[in-house]
């Protein structure tokens, strides 16, 4: 029995690290851009697009953080989309004390388009910038951000360039859910591949994307991808298709969000763009519920089990611990990148059961039919 068990667990902890070795193999090529800015040039004119529906908890603290940058040649619109919570109110009041802010209401939203696109569309005709960025309604910046971002973009010769930015996780369900959520989208996100130009991979993080107006223009930008669920993944894809030059990089000293504050947001926002992200097929669910059942649940559940059976030798029980050690050392990095708390370390499992959750869920909504829900909308299989 014992040697059975202990086999089992060798070829299971060779699969834990086979996932290690995706994960690692994906990570490699991400470079942070620092806060510092060396350069003295002023640079391009920068035009920051907002796309906000229903955003009144979030947007006050992204436009203060955004009228305090230490660049001089940009402006900042937001696009409301039909907000009902205040948005509007607010906006009206900030841009009236706040020069370089303007706000415009969303056109109705016409069919086949999904609304944060349409949002960023329209925002892209009324702007004047040579760069684009579109940022999410509950990003706050650092005073550096548009500086060290047009640093890097010189450097590096770049037509589009998308952060993965830092993370702010206040509640109880953010932690818990949110970093493994995170874990899993790192085994689709080859950043090496994504910006080596002789690949094909692309993918971008829609908290934040800048890119050059007349490469927005030339490829159609938004309206192009209009009817994409997982626009960010499409836009990378539309404009690296072109032979233009995409990178993504690490902005978590520029950049941070703050994207849900609840689990019902949560539950909402996941479930309507996992199953795109994952591969937008049954197959995809199943290998992600799989790779999460044996990297977050799994490694927590045999020790367990050997040690309340009581039939472990102490050879065998330091073996089941193997993979959770493997799985406690990848989220105490994941913690220290994103500065999480590590408490939230013995909640792996059940984070784990809820993002397999948020999976099913997402592929039921595909295929019932239905279409995804989001901020009172529904979209259809896109």
């Amino acid at each position: 029995m014992n040697t059975a068990v202990g086999i089992f667990l060798l070829i299971y902890g060779a699969v834990i690290l086979f996932y290690l070795a995706i994960a690692w193999y994906n990570s490699l090529g991400y470079e942070s851009i620092g806060s510092a800015v060396t350069d003295k040039d002023t640079g391009a004119r920068v035009t920051v697009i907002i796309p906000a529906r229903n955003e009144i908890n979030n947007i006050k603290s992204c436009l203060c953080s955004l009228v305090k940058q230490k660049y001089n040649n940009y402006s900042i619109l937001v696009v409301d989309g039909d907000s009902t919570d205040g948005t509007r109110d607010f906006l009206e009041a900030f841009s009236t004390n706040n020069k370089q802010v303007s706000w415009v209401a969303e056109e109705p939203l016409p069919d086949g388009w999904v609304g944060k696109s349409f949002a960023c569309w329209q925002g892209a005709q009324q702007a004047d910038g040579e760069w684009l960025y579109f940022v999410d309604a509950d990003t706050e910046h650092a005073p550096t951000m548009i500086s060290a971002t047009q640093q890097y973009i010189r450097h590096h010769n770049l037509d589009f360039l998308s952060l993965m930015t830092g993370q702010k996780m206040s509640g109880f369900w953010e932690n818990v859910i949110l970093p493994n959520v995170f874990l899993w989208f790192g085994t689709r996100f080859p950043i090496r591949k994504v910006n080596d130009p002789q690949s094909s991979e692309a993918r971008a993080t829609g908290q934040f994307i800048a890119i050059r107006k007349d490469v927005y223009n030339a490829t159609s930008g938004h309206h192009a991808i209009r009817d994409k669920v997982v626009e960010d993944f499409a836009f990378a894809g539309l404009v690296k298709d072109a032979g233009y030059k995409i990178r993504v990089a690490g902005g978590n000293q520029l950049v941070t969000t703050r994207m849900y504050r609840t689990f019902a947001q949560i539950w909402e926002g996941f479930s309507k763009n996992i199953f795109f992200a994952g591969g937008q097929s049954l197959f995809g669910t199943v290998q992600a519920c799989l790779y999460i059942f044996l990297t977050q649940i799994f490694p927590f559940v045999v020790p367990l089990y050997l040690v309340w059976n009581r039939q472990a030798g102490l050879a065998l029980t330091i073996l089941a611990l193997f993979p959770a050690v493997l799985a406690i050392i990848v989220r105490v990095q994941l913690n220290i990148l994103l500065k999480l708390r590590h408490i939230y370390i013995i909640t792996i499992p059940l984070g784990g059961i809820i993002t397999c959750g948020i999976h099913l869920n997402s592929a039921r909504m595909y295929f019932s039919g239905k279409g995804m829900k989001w901020k009172g909308r529904i979209y259809a299989k896109h």
